[in-house]
């Protein structure tokens, strides 16, 4: 039984194809079967009708949909804005960008034009096992043509969604230390690689180090595709993750089309408020919608 609250999902995708390329789909790199033996059963077209199809039932009142590697990042920015101002959905979007790349000073300026574009991308996870490198390089964050970039992003004001594992969490601290105006959503909980005992002690370490910067803000997407989707698989994660930094600092997200292969979203919202114990009413509202309306700029009560 859901509790009541107001639910702004931060974080899902859309898939627009035939219309749009997705490299991923075509050539199928093996880390994404290691995470999801599945995955590929949500590598269809994806429109907001789906989505909202996989949420009816659920209080979402305002979501915001995040790039999904498509060929052309600019075009499918372009896209979502279309889907924004037809549909309404979503509300907001957290675009790619390659901050390494020749054009990306013209990309942030094409994202300027649209106002749907709230924040923006790139993933950096790096790890010893070449089957968990979901990012081109390993290098990133110590490369002064890519800080360069970055440089780029917080001119633009935009916030930056930062993909990294635990494990790179300590590489993180100078640039989002240099950067203090931008704020950085760490997703995926700061992704711990190791769900041992031990593993859990380093991964706790390493968000309270980080969580010690005010503009970091943590977002749990995809808990179901890390942790599984048992209450005892989850609880101690998200409550650890809660404690440490607050819920005005903590935003739920369903990271759907890939996390609807594991759970429903009845399921999802009742086992995470399971996970969550006594959370009070307003740190409920804080969790379930309140960080992410401030984060990624939505007006109260948005639809």
């Amino acid at each position: 039984m859901l509790r009541e609250v107001d639910i702004v999902d931060a974080h899902h995708h859309f898939i627009n194809l035939p219309d749009l390329e997705y490299p991923w789909i075509d050539s199928r790199p093996p880390a994404l079967t290691a995470l999801l033996p599945n995955y590929y059963d949500a590598a269809h077209r994806y429109l907001p009708h789906d989505y909202r199809a996989q949420v009816e039932g659920a209080p979402v009142t305002a979501s915001v949909a995040c790039e999904f590697g498509a060929a052309d990042s600019v075009a499918e920015a372009v896209w979502i804005q279309h889907c924004a101002d037809r549909v309404g959905v979503p509300n907001a979007f957290i675009a790619a960008v390659q901050l390494d790349s020749d054009d990306r000073a013209s990309v942030l300026a094409r994202y300027r034009d649209l106002p749907v574009v709230r924040a923006v991308r790139q993933p950096l996870y790096w790890a010893a096992d070449p089957i968990k490198r979901l990012g081109a390089r390993g290098d990133y964050l110590s490369d002064p043509a890519w800080l360069r970039g970055f440089e780029q992003v917080a001119d633009a004001g935009l916030v930056w969604d930062l993909l990294v594992y635990d494990e790179q969490l300590p590489a993180t601290h100078e640039l989002i230390a240099a950067f203090p105006e931008t704020t950085f959503v760490l997703e995926a909980v700061g992704w711990p690689v190791d769900l041992t005992a031990e593993g859990f002690s380093r991964w706790e370490e390493r968000i309270t180090a980080v969580s010690r910067f005010p503009n970091v803000v943590l977002k749990l997407q995809g808990i179901a595709l890390i942790f599984g989707t048992s209450l005892e698989g989850i609880g101690k994660w998200i409550r650890t993750a809660l404690s440490i930094f607050g819920a005005g600092r903590c935003m739920f997200a369903s990271h759907y089309p890939i996390d609807h292969l594991l759970w429903d979203t009845e399921t999802m919202v009742s086992t995470v408020q399971a996970a969550l114990g006594d959370l009070s009413s307003t740190e409920q509202a804080h969790f379930f919608g309140e960080t992410a309306r401030r984060v990624y700029r939505l007006p109260a009560g948005d639809a």
